[in-house]
């Protein structure tokens, strides 16, 4: 009777054992099977950590190659002394071109318009004057004299074997406002007669006016 119960807590006991150690050895599977995995995972994480950096890298000297290629295109500054100069030459060469169209019209247009006026005066000069009923004299009044020209003379320039006359508007210091006139050209209504020693003569409304030229003579260019 004695016999059974102690064979049963001896194999109650070696069941324990065995249950012990198959739970022990699952435990240090699981550790074992962890431990690998985080070891896998770090080396992923070191792997891919320098990759992260040369990107942000790349990146960064992308910009400062981008800011370097900005700052070369952007033109250099300019001196005082060099604005003042291409200015300068920049008005001149607008006065030439002014100069240039002026002469063209005055040798197209121009020129033809005032053959046609010409033309035109004559005609009404030769026109009979009708025989009308006589009126009753109106008083007279006086007629007032023309303005003086609105514009300065300069001096006068010659220009392949021609002389001009360079005037300027009264007021007016801009070098692209000097305009160069030559005989038969008109100014402000005062038509260029003559260009003399020391004088130029102008023509408007049956009006002659001699105007002094200073001394200064421009060379040709």
């Amino acid at each position: 009777m004695t016999v059974a119960p102690a064979l049963a807590d001896r194999r109650r006991t070696t069941l324990l054992r065995v249950a012990t150690a198959t739970w022990l050895l699952l435990i240090s599977a699981v550790v074992l099977i962890d431990h690998v995995a985080l070891s896998d995972l770090a080396e992923q994480a070191e792997t891919r950590a320098p990759g992260a950096q040369v990107a942000v890298l790349e990146g960064r000297l992308a910009e400062l190659a981008e800011q370097v290629e900005l700052v070369r295109r952007q033109p250099a500054a300019v001196t005082q002394a060099r604005y003042d100069t291409e200015h300068q030459a920049v008005t001149q060469r607008l006065a030439d071109i002014e100069l240039a169209l002026g002469e063209r019209l005055v040798a197209g247009d121009l020129r033809s318009l005032q053959d046609r006026l010409a033309h035109l005066e004559a005609r009404q000069a030769q026109r009979p004057i009708s025989q009308a009923a006589p009126r009753p004299s109106a008083p007279e009044t006086p007629r007032s004299k023309p303005a003086g020209p609105s514009f300065q003379v300069l001096g006068v320039e010659l220009r392949a074997d021609e002389r001009f006359l360079s005037i300027r508007p009264y007021g007016a210091s801009a070098l692209p406002q000097v305009r160069l006139l030559r005989v038969g050209e008109e100014e402000d209504g005062w038509r260029l007669e003559s260009i003399e020693d020391g004088s130029a003569t102008f023509h408007r409304a049956g009006e002659h006016l001699r105007i002094t030229v200073p001394a200064h003579q421009g060379g040709s260019r």
